[in-house]
């Protein structure tokens, strides 16, 4: 039998622990991104260049006239996208702070949904309407990857889908908050209709999977105690 030396065996031991790891922040908590079949679930984005598009930059023109100070604003906060932006329904309190088991949730949600999203955009390969259209003139920095499916759209409604499940009394300000936050980014000229719609069919997709989850169902139920207890507080 062969014997290494102790600085071999050292080295050995913590290059498997780092892949372990790594193999378990990587694996999925509640759904596996792989299963989800992109090609089946949306159609393929219109052409560079088609009718289609073009009708869609002069949406987007039209809108980019039209910008409200409000808007603005909005697009602005908008720019970096997470869950506690539907604070403007909950209210201040709702911070990942104030709220472990819920920032746990949500975290393990956007970490098994967003490579699906990625993956998305890898294979469409979509480029964004400033860079099909040099009239369009967001006012916010240009996210670097393409424009379909338009990620803060299939997030937005996602967690609004699973928000309205933990304070289903304000469903409907939850869901249209959802549907704002994909909406602004056609305001802003970041993306087409078409990739805010497509995320509107992902984001539901998405949300059976995980309702289907029993270890998501697990986490919903710790983090529906925690925001009433949180909504009795304040």
């Amino acid at each position: 039998m062969k014997r290494f030396p102790y600085p071999i065996l050292a080295l050995l031991l913590v290059f498997t622990l780092a892949v372990q790891a790594k193999d378990t922040s990587t694996a999925p908590h509640y759904i596996d991104p792989a299963t989800v079949d992109l090609k089946a679930l949306l159609p393929a984005p219109p052409a560079d260049g088609s009718p289609t598009t073009l009708k869609e930059i002069d949406l987007i023109l039209e809108k980019q006239k039209t910008r409200s100070p409000e808007e603005m604003a909005r697009i602005k906060r908008e720019a970096k996208l997470n869950v506690y932006l539907f604070d403007t329904v909950l209210g201040p309190w709702f911070t990942e702070k104030a709220l472990p088991r819920t920032a746990t949730l949500f975290r393990n949600v956007d970490a098994d949904a967003r490579p699906v999203v990625d993956s998305g955009k890898k294979f469409w390969s979509r480029p964004r309407p400033p860079l099909q259209d040099k009239r369009v003139q967001p006012p916010i920095d240009l996210p670097k990857n393409a424009s379909y499916p338009s990620g803060h759209s299939t997030m937005g409604d996602l967690d609004a889908l699973i928000l309205a499940q933990l304070a289903p009394d304000l469903k409907d300000p939850i869901l249209a908050r959802g549907l704002q936050i994909g909406d602004d980014r056609v305001i802003a000229g970041v993306h087409f209709p078409s990739d805010v719609d497509a995320g509107h069919t992902l984001a539901n997709d998405l949300f059976t999977k995980f309702m289907a989850s029993p270890a998501f169902q697990a986490d919903l139920a710790k983090a529906k105690a925690e925001i009433a207890a949180a909504r009795a507080k304040h």
